[in-house]
């Protein structure tokens, strides 16, 4: 896959819509599934293909077209195939106030030294404090999704590690696969 599929957050009713890039020699045949179920062309579902470029489109999605998709791609030498998750919410969701992308950022620097002897926290090693009052407490236990992503400085002496705590709730659109 030259461009593999991305996890999709769609509403009910509205449209789905893969596109992705395959290629090989000779030209695979492709074929789509959604939750191991073979999808077949319809009034409602679309598949088209040109030449490397392939896509999917399904109208007026309901909450049974959420799960793993699946496009392969195979020809006589081999087959590739490439997973996204959809997640499908209800009309009513569309109208809530969206949530605040990050409730608390807290971002660190550790000096990384030259010589070996020393390394940064691995960021299971860091603890993380936050300080709450007793009403963010009650919404704080409803579990939350922590997301760190340590980032090198320009000049790689310090390491910069941004903590994101997520409400679980909206976890869905944070889950990320990886694609074969």
């Amino acid at each position: 896959f030259l461009k593999p599929l991305i996890k999709k957050r769609v509403f009910e009713n509205d449209l789905l819509m893969f596109n992705a890039e395959v290629f090989g020699l000779p030209s695979p045949e492709v074929k789509w599934f959604c939750n191991k179920t073979q999808l077949v062309a319809d009034d409602r579902v679309k598949m088209e293909r040109d030449g490397d470029s392939i896509s999917l489109t399904i109208h007026n999605v309901t909450k049974a077209d959420q799960g793993e998709y699946i496009c392969e791609a195979v020809n006589y030498v081999g087959e590739a195939r490439s997973v996204a998750l959809v997640v499908v919410v209800s009309q009513e969701v569309r109208f809530m106030p969206a949530p605040p992308a990050v409730t608390h950022q807290h971002v660190m620097e550790f000096d990384v030294e030259e010589d070996d002897s020393s390394r940064s926290p691995s960021p299971q090693e860091i603890l993380l404090e936050v300080e709450l009052d007793e009403n963010e407490v009650k919404e704080f236990e409803k579990q939350v999704k922590i997301i760190t992503i340590p980032e090198y400085t320009a000049d790689n002496k310090s390491m910069i590690i941004s903590l994101d705590v997520l409400p679980s709730i909206y976890e869905e659109g944070a889950v990320d696969f990886v694609t074969q």
